[in-house]
């Protein structure tokens, strides 16, 4: 349970520390006059959103920290460290105006992910807007599915919706590229098709250019090689054998100077290359004058190469590589079909696992729905609605997300149901949807229900309301204070109330106040006893006077009668 809340220079709360007990806690105070911060620090201590505008005015940073109290069967004792016997339990947040946001949970620096779960597990905060949230058919599943008993049953069939939407998902994609493919496919065979009759090879333009070039001044090109050779291989000998007597003489006085022995090598290596260039000359030549390619056909293959080239915007080099993925693509028309007909058959065998699933799950659903209709009904009636009647109405969603030839997906993350809460508030009226019908006071009503069935599934120690007395007439505030008191005993309570009622039903009530002081305006908390107890429940039963004192401290005896 929630002992003790401090804040520190939270919007007009300077410093202030709040105790709770066991049981029912009231807070009361007039409009305005600051109890809606107190559920901003419990706000903050459950991971909401951290603005700077909450800080104080002229303060470096604002603080809340909440003590709990948990026991030896609280689910989070060993993830967050507590050793056995270990019973209180800090979260901290500090929020500074140059926008460092820091948590800690029992002294340790945390996260606000952290921060979020552990306070779930403690307390259940609701605001007055949440209670429009049951207005929102859209979370009605969720609200049925956190409450009934099929936990591992929705989380498998969630897991197995999750798998058959990836693969219908996957089966879309590949038909709607395999139709695009199919679309293009005699465009791209004709680019292919142009492209692999160019007979295309890496470098190949810079090599037709040579021969072109070669075949244009042949004859220039065989005299200038004839003359090199002639003058490296003559008939007064060749320029190997002159390089090769050279070094030899040189050879023959390196023992005399040993630096002509480096000369020789000179020369010997020298002699080599000669030999080489002679023999790529003799070769060249041989190919020059054998040479039978038609000079027009060469340049008629380049002239082909380069409007490819143009065309395409890319050099040879790249039109090699489009060539490639154009037969890679075509290829793949085939493996798409392949991929497709797999992954038919894969969402077949998923759909084949997946309805049994959603079968038994719309069946637990209805179960839990027809159970919920009979607690909301009976504790309605017990909160003055007599002719009420709640239904939770499961109906499945139509939707062509399971029929084997269409791959279009309609399932929802959980399921095929849809859940709508609906209500008859007096006899022989029709039933309608919750939002239609609900007025302020019925609405305050099915959300007290609701959330204490919620609280009572969920097994969290303390649910705190705000003013979840709204658009409720003082005739029922004894019916509705009577059923705080009631879940105040497996649970602590702790609320914002209008109620005389259910102030007086309190076992600890706290006062909030504002008030000026040296022109700024700051918001306490004190917890009131005795007379000032009385003096509140008189104000909040209309202003002072004796009347009112008298009725306040009956409300108060009364209480104090009750078992």
């Amino acid at each position: 349970m929630l002992r003790e809340i401090r804040i520190r220079n939270l919007a007009i709360v300077e410093d202030a520390t709040i105790c709770f007990t066991e049981g029912l806690n009231v807070m009361t105070g007039s409009t305005g006059a600051g109890k809606s911060i107190i559920l901003a620090a419990v706000d903050l201590l459950s991971g909401a959103r951290a603005r700077r505008s909450l800080i104080r005015k002229g303060a470096a940073n604002l603080t809340v920290e909440g003590i709990f109290s948990v026991d030896d069967g609280w689910p989070l004792r060993e993830r967050l460290g507590l050793s056995k016997g270990e019973t209180e339990l800090s979260l901290r947040r500090e929020l500074a105006v140059d926008g460092r946001n820091r948590i800690w949970i029992n002294g340790m620096l945390s996260t606000v992910g952290s921060s979020q779960e552990t306070a779930r597990a403690l307390i259940e905060l609701h605001g007055q807007h949440r209670q429009q949230e049951f207005l929102d058919p859209s979370s009605h599943i969720l609200y049925l599915d956190a409450w009934g008993d099929y936990r591992e049953l929705l989380d498998r069939s969630m897991a197995a919706i999750a798998e058959f939407t990836e693969i219908s998902e996957r089966l879309a994609r590949l038909a709607a590229e395999e139709e695009e493919h199919r679309r293009r496919e005699d465009y791209l065979r004709f680019q292919l098709a142009e492209l692999e009759e160019l007979k295309l090879e890496h470098d190949l333009d810079r090599r037709l250019e040579s021969k072109i070039k070669q075949l244009e001044n042949k004859q220039k090109y065989i005299s200038a090689l004839e003359e090199a050779l002639r003058s490296l291989e003559g008939e007064e000998g060749s320029a190997a054998d002159r390089l090769n007597r050279a070094a030899r003489s040189l050879e023959s006085i390196a023992g005399i100077s040993a630096s002509w022995g480096s000369g020789a090598e000179t020369l010997a290596a020298a002699r080599i290359s000669v030999q080489d260039i002679a023999r790529t000359i003799g070769r060249s030549l041989a190919e020059a004058e054998d040479a039978s390619e038609d000079l027009e056909s060469l340049q008629q293959r380049l002239a082909g190469i380069q409007r490819a080239c143009r065309k395409y915007a890319l050099d040879c080099a790249a039109l090699v590589a489009k060539r490639d993925e154009l037969r890679s693509v075509l290829e793949s028309l085939t493996e798409g079909s392949t991929a497709i007909a797999d992954a038919k058959r894969e969402r077949e065998s998923a759909r084949r696992a997946l309805v049994p699933t959603l079968e038994e799950l719309s069946r637990r659903r209805a179960r839990s729905a027809e159970r919920l209709d009979r607690q909301v009904t009976g504790e309605l009636q017990k909160l003055g609605m007599k002719g009420a009647l709640f239904t939770a109405k499961v109906e499945r969603q139509e939707n062509n997300a399971l029929q084997n030839e269409d791959p279009a997906i309609h399932l929802s993350p959980r399921g095929w149901d849809c859940v709508e809460f609906t209500i008859r508030t007096n006899v022989g009226e029709e039933i309608h949807p919750l939002a239609e019908i609900a007025s302020g006071g019925e609405l305050s009503r099915i959300t007290l229900v609701l959330k204490k069935l919620e609280v009572e599934e969920k097994r969290i120690p303390t649910l705190i309301f705000d003013e979840i007395d709204t658009g409720l007439g003082a005739d029922l505030g004894g019916v509705v204070a009577e059923r705080l008191a009631e879940l105040s005993r497996r649970y602590q309570i702790i609320c914002i109330t209008h109620l005389p009622q259910v102030a007086a039903r309190a076992a600890h009530h706290i006062r909030i106040e504002k008030q000026v002081k040296g022109e700024r305006t700051m918001a306490s908390a004190r917890m009131l006893e005795g007379r000032e107890r009385v003096a509140e429940i008189a104000r909040m039963l209309g202003g002072k006077g004796k009347l009112r004192e008298e009725l306040a401290e009956e409300l108060l005896e009364n209480d104090q009668e009750r078992p």
